[in-house]
């Protein structure tokens, strides 16, 4: 498990399966193979670049770190070989799909100028959030713009689960407020959405996601919790087997 938390995998699989569990709940299927595989390398690459950054800018934060560091040649192989991989799965995507895709690119690249000349620092992980649950979900809104209802949720969930990763590395009341306001938002977005729907296994993945991490953010900090805080967005796995075994 230190591996896979080590290399975000549990990121990667979380990603995916929220993006199955969209899909499914809009168009009653899963994604196409090469749709999941290019949300996985590409979640993949930017975590990996994230810390690679990370590392350059800041000292070492945790074991994570320590170990993108200590790897690094590695690790920029591994960056080539997932960049590459990506370019290859390109034309097996559908058109809107690729025009979807260049522009939340372009708007990568004009938040990491802004990031860079310290215009945005402060708001790293609401960016963050944003760009993670638009990526997920793209697949999606780009043939059911009304889908933007459940990929609201997923930025706040988001951004819920940074916060309180940022609280584990240091105490903040910055982070500590946006965490308490980001919770009652959530709850007000999750009552809506139930209300709109009342479909409760649409609710729930979103539900325990919010009550995994509500829960950790009220123990004791440790880094072992990091890893149970990234695989709440796993939390997928219950519409999608609910799916299996009611069909």
């Amino acid at each position: 498990m230190r591996f896979i938390r080590n290399l975000s995998l549990e990121v990667v699989i979380g990603a995916v399966l929220y993006q199955c569990f969209l899909y499914q709940v809009y168009f009653h299927a899963i994604p196409s193979y090469p749709e999941m595989a290019i949300l996985a390398l590409v979640v993949w690459f930017l975590y990996l670049v994230d810390r690679q950054i990370d590392n350059l800018f800041q000292p070492v934060q945790d074991e994570r770190h320590r170990l993108h560091l200590d790897k690094s040649p590695l690790i920029r192989i591994l960056l080539v070989i997932l960049g590459v991989s990506i370019l290859c799965l390109l034309p097996f995507q559908r058109l809107e799909v690729l025009f979807a895709g260049f522009s939340v690119l372009l708007f990568i690249l004009i938040y990491g100028y802004a990031w860079h000349k310290r215009w945005l620092r402060s708001e790293k992980e609401l960016f963050t959030a944003l760009l993670y649950a638009v990526g997920v979900g793209l697949v999606v809104w780009v043939r059911e713009p009304k889908s933007i209802l459940l990929v609201l949720p997923l930025i706040a969930l988001a951004y819920q689960n940074l916060c309180y990763f940022n609280l584990m590395e240091s105490p903040s009341h910055f982070y500590a407020g946006r965490l308490r306001k980001t919770e009652w938002i959530l709850v007000g977005l999750l009552s809506g959405i139930y209300a709109a729907t009342q479909e409760i296994f649409t609710v729930l993945p979103f539900l325990v996601t919010f009550g995994i991490t509500f829960v950790l953010s009220r123990l004791p900090f440790s880094e072992e919790k990091r890893l149970l805080g990234d695989m709440a967005f796993w939390s997928p796995l219950i519409y999608l087997f609910y799916g299996i075994f009611s069909a």
